[in-house]
């Protein structure tokens, strides 16, 4: 709120800020409304899709960018209205930071934040901030009904497969899964592997070169794989090319494996029509870290216990 000795005819540039994810991480989106003093002209106005993370960066993406653009409008004097009261009192230095990805965009708008003459903040309940609100939530949903209907695939396939991967670090434990589906949704195959320690984006080739030679076995002949990996997906379509060196041998396993059927397409759905396999994803990492922290007190205590072998090759291990 403006204070009482502000002129009526002057005053503070209005922004509202959101930002928000679907899942944490999750698709996520920021969104800013910058308004006059007196709230009736709206100066400038943006939502968009930032890609997977949380509602905190989120939300920090938001602020960032508003006040990068007051300053493109010759605006000195802001305020700024945010629903996630943890942000406001990051930037009001009344709570600490100790997460590394919101420490960076704290001090990127700190940057910002200097060039204004008068820079404020508070703290308001999502009830007042439901225009910003609402464009998030618009973008998420777009962005959803998209990744959901969009499909490459040309051909009526007999098997669809849901594939995902990942790795704790880089490289870390990895784990690669997918489930083999009907055209009417019947689960015919459902597996996951631990690989041992990968880097990222292995994980998700895998996924991918395994369960092509699972649906082989069972004799599908044309399949469609959907994967919420951007940059696998993308490489294996052909619209990006292959860069990096540890990405050429499995991408290649991966055209090789594809090659033998009559028709295969592949695309990009959202991370949450892809729970299943990265539960099972998760949980086959934390089994191996659960059976491997065991191992080592069975043998401190001289009774070593039996540990899972893998083989160091990429993608079939």
């Amino acid at each position: 709120m403006l204070s009482e000795q502000e002129p009526a005819n002057s005053g503070p540039a209005c922004i509202y800020v959101d930002g928000g994810s679907q899942g944490n991480p999750g698709p996520s989106a920021m969104a800013y409304i910058i308004k006059s003093h007196d709230k009736k002209t709206v100066l400038a106005k943006k939502a968009k899709y930032i890609g997977e993370t949380t509602n905190n960066v989120a939300e920090y993406t938001a602020i960032l960018e508003a006040i990068k653009r007051a300053h493109k409008l010759g605006i000195g004097d802001v305020f700024i209205r945010s629903d996630s009261e943890l942000i406001v009192k990051q930037l009001k230095g009344l709570n600490k930071i100790k997460s590394p990805k919101l420490l960076k965009l704290f001090l990127a708008c700190q940057d910002e934040i200097d060039e204004f003459a008068v820079f404020r903040i508070e703290h308001v309940p999502r009830a007042e901030n439901t225009e910003a609100d609402k464009m998030v939530r618009d973008v998420l949903k777009t962005r959803k009904k998209k990744a959901t209907s969009a499909s490459k695939c040309s051909f009526k396939p007999d098997g669809i497969i849901y594939v995902a991967g990942g790795s704790k670090g880089s490289p870390g434990h990895a784990a690669a899964a997918y489930v083999i589906v009907t055209p009417k949704d019947k689960v015919v195959a459902i597996y996951a592997r631990y690989l041992g320690k990968r880097l990222p984006n292995i994980p998700e080739y895998a996924a991918v070169y395994l369960s092509a030679k699972k649906a082989r076995s069972l004799g599908l002949s044309r399949i469609l794989i959907r994967c919420d990996n951007t940059l696998v997906v993308k490489q294996l379509s052909g619209e990006f090319k292959v860069k990096s060196e540890k990405l050429k041998k499995p991408y290649a396993e991966c055209v090789q494996a594809l090659s033998g059927f009559e028709k295969h397409a592949i695309e990009i759905i959202a991370r949450a029509a892809n729970k299943t396999t990265y539960r099972m994803v998760s949980e086959t990492i934390r089994d191996y870290e659960k059976q491997e922290a065991e191992s080592k007190t069975s043998s401190k205590k001289g009774n070593p216990a039996a540990t899972t072998v893998v083989q160091d090759s990429e993608l079939d291990s």
